[in-house]
């Protein structure tokens, strides 16, 4: 966990893909409204550390009133399509980590788990009980 994060207070986080591909983490921080996207890097030494990749203000991508900032949920990561899925108490957005556009989903005052997924690989067999590989399905 980035110490930078850690001293921040309240937040709320997911592990991700990187931009570069390796391991990332989508953090919310709650008090300054804004988003941060980590990525762990390796030096010529073999020490890992946490880098900031970029910060992202959340106050311009999701509509609120600014005199009532609720705290953000982070639900989920869909990487294939590189979005984040966040709830305000009332509302789920979408929003594209590359575009940086937010779409608002649907509205719901609770919230429950949320599985982002993006392709089905499913088996298919011929009559004789056989496979013949898998065939992938993706949400397009």
């Amino acid at each position: 966990m980035p110490t930078d994060l850690v001293a921040k207070g309240s937040y709320d986080i997911c592990v991700m893909q990187a931009e570069d591909g390796g391991l990332g983490l989508f953090c919310v921080l709650q008090l300054d409204y804004i988003a941060q996207l980590w990525k762990r890097k390796t030096d010529c030494h073999g020490v890992a550390s946490w880098v900031l990749g970029r910060t992202i203000e959340l106050d311009k991508l999701i509509p609120m009133n600014l005199a009532e900032k609720m705290p953000v949920v982070v639900l989920g990561f869909a990487e294939y399509n590189n979005v984040v899925c966040l709830w305000t108490p009332s509302v789920f957005f979408m929003v594209h980590l590359e575009s940086l556009q937010s779409k608002k989903l649907f509205e719901a005052n609770f919230i429950f788990d949320c599985h982002p997924f993006e392709s089905v690989y499913t088996a298919e067999t011929d009559i004789g009980g056989g496979h013949d590989g898998a065939g992938l399905l993706q949400n397009t």
